[in-house]
């Protein structure tokens, strides 16, 4: 069983979002978005998720060292060229040294789970960040 899960907001509701992370024993809820104030969509807010997930026993942390930049989600947004974001996000993690900044931000938990606003990990950046944390390997990554 993975030890590295990732979850989208979009679609979720609190029954379920609780519901798939105790099913997986999640322990903390790693929030990567860069924007997460939930504005068109309540359950998406990172003050109701914290608040929430607390409440289940599951810790929450908002990194913004992990997000995109606002010009690279701002142009993804525009254009949706995924071909394009994924290497640039890719850039990202080496430039800001995310592999170093993780090691102090999953500290302590046995079971984490990145948080973005994507439905599906296909085309969103907690994918990308799993896969780089697992050394590549996306069968070590859980997506809920």
């Amino acid at each position: 069983m993975p030890a590295l899960f990732t979850i989208g907001t979009t679609g979720r509701h609190d029954a379920d979002f609780i519901a798939v992370l105790k099913a997986n024993q999640v322990d903390a809820i790693i929030d990567i978005r860069l924007r997460n104030e939930g504005r068109y969509y309540k359950f998406a807010s990172g003050k109701h998720i914290k608040a929430l997930v607390e409440a289940h026993g599951i810790a929450y942390r908002h990194d913004l060292r992990f997000a995109p930049t606002a010009e690279m989600l701002h142009q993804y947004k525009g254009d949706h060229d995924w071909l394009a974001y994924e290497p640039a996000y890719r850039a990202l993690i080496t430039e800001r040294d995310m592999l170093r900044i993780w090691l102090e931000t999953a500290s302590g938990f046995q079971r984490p789970c990145l948080l973005c606003a994507e439905k599906t990990p296909e085309h969103c950046h907690r994918r990308l960040l799993g896969e780089a944390l697992l050394g590549g390997k996306a069968g070590g990554l859980g997506h809920l």
